[in-house]
């Protein structure tokens, strides 16, 4: 009896003992992270074939990860998409066309006021008919003379009151008319240092379709400060816009050398005329200007080319069927897209639609992953 009743003792305690350590090790489990717990009980969990769940897992995994697409191409930074990646991402790609190209200056101005000018035909316009009624009354005072002077020569029938009279009048006329043509040289003499000799002529000249254009604001007046020391001339080609945009930018055309600088850019003047859309009077404009007569031969790489990096433009090209290579666009760039001589070829295409996703697609595969804890 006292063996039973130790032993009936004994289970209870055993029993309690059991369940509190059941009790510590399911709150020990909680604590633990759910990831780590599966591979705990996977470790305990064997499969059918022996091997661990976990096991089997990893090995799952590691044959489902991507292939890594970012590499580098000749020592190109580079991504790798199968045709049937690059139709689901949109890549559209385009031949590159070859273009010549002339270099260029970029230099600025302003539109110019062109009142003083209208002002200064005005003035000549009102010399030029003092003049002719001036020359009109030496004509009449001179005839009269002459006549006078005819007349006591073959009967000396005018006094010599009348005589002096007449020729008086016609030193008067005489001296009036040299004032007038006195005048309107000086007017001619000041145009020429204000606004040069090609515009003075378009000013003072009986029919001048450039003034026209001017005074109706079907052009504007610019004037450009060159500080490379280029010598322009009327084969010089000119593009400007206000807001420094290239591609954007109008053609301007030259008309001469401008006698005065500007105070706020240094440099030789010229002056320039271009179409008034959007340009007003006093505004400060860029403008290129083509830098010698010779052009180079290239590729033009279309804007819609262009993805930017680092701040500074980038292009993909295809190099074969799966792989794009990322390169570097020249710093400037021309009307409807960049000019390339080098590092690029016509058998290449260009990516046009998509670059953007390529570029992602390349630096996605340079993040290191994080560790789950």
């Amino acid at each position: 009896m006292s063996k039973i009743a130790r032993s009936m003792t004994v289970v209870p305690k055993l029993l309690l003992g059991l369940l509190a350590l059941a009790i510590v090790l399911a709150a020990l489990a909680m604590l633990v992270p759910a990831q780590q717990r599966s591979a705990l009980l996977a470790a305990f969990n064997p499969s059918p074939n022996g091997t661990a769940e976990s096991e089997t897992d990893e090995a799952g995994e590691d044959e489902e990860e991507p292939p890594q697409r970012a590499l580098l191409f000749d020592g190109e930074p580079a991504v790798k998409l199968t045709p049937k990646e690059q139709r689901r991402s949109g890549i559209r790609m385009a031949p590159l066309e070859p273009t010549s190209y002339r270099a260029e200056d970029r230099v600025y101005g302003e539109v110019i006021n062109i009142l003083p000018l209208l002002r200064l035909r005005a003035r000549f316009e009102q010399a030029q008919a003092a003049l002719a009624i001036a020359d009109a009354r030496l004509q009449v005072s001179m005839q009269e003379y002459e006549r006078l002077r005819g007349l006591n020569a073959l009967a000396s029938v005018i006094s010599a009151g009348r005589m002096r009279q007449a020729q008086s009048h016609w030193e008067v006329d005489q001296a009036q008319h040299s004032a007038s043509e006195a005048r309107i040289a000086n007017l001619r003499a000041q145009a020429v240092q204000q606004w040069g000799a090609v515009l003075t002529a378009a000013t003072m000249g009986a029919d001048s379709e450039r003034l026209a254009r001017l005074a109706n604001r079907d052009d504007v007046l610019l004037r450009l400060s060159v500080t490379s020391g280029e010598a322009l001339s009327s084969a010089t080609d000119a593009f400007v816009d206000a807001a420094g945009n290239r591609r954007e930018a109008r053609e301007a055309r030259f008309i001469s050398v401008a006698p005065q600088t500007d105070a706020l850019a240094q440099g030789e003047t010229f002056f320039f005329a271009a179409p008034a859309d959007g340009l007003r009077t006093g505004m400060r404009l860029s403008a290129w200007i083509a830098r010698g007569d010779e052009s180079s031969a290239g590729l033009l790489i279309p804007g819609a080319a262009a993805v930017w990096y680092a701040g500074r433009p980038w292009a993909y090209v295809r190099v074969d069927d799966q792989l794009f290579a990322r390169r570097m666009l020249p710093a400037a760039n021309i009307p409807g897209g960049w000019f390339v001589r080098d590092g690029f070829s016509a058998s290449e295409p260009v990516v046009i639609s998509g670059g953007q996703m390529l570029l992602s697609e390349e630096f996605r595969w340079q993040i290191p992953e994080e560790d789950d804890d």
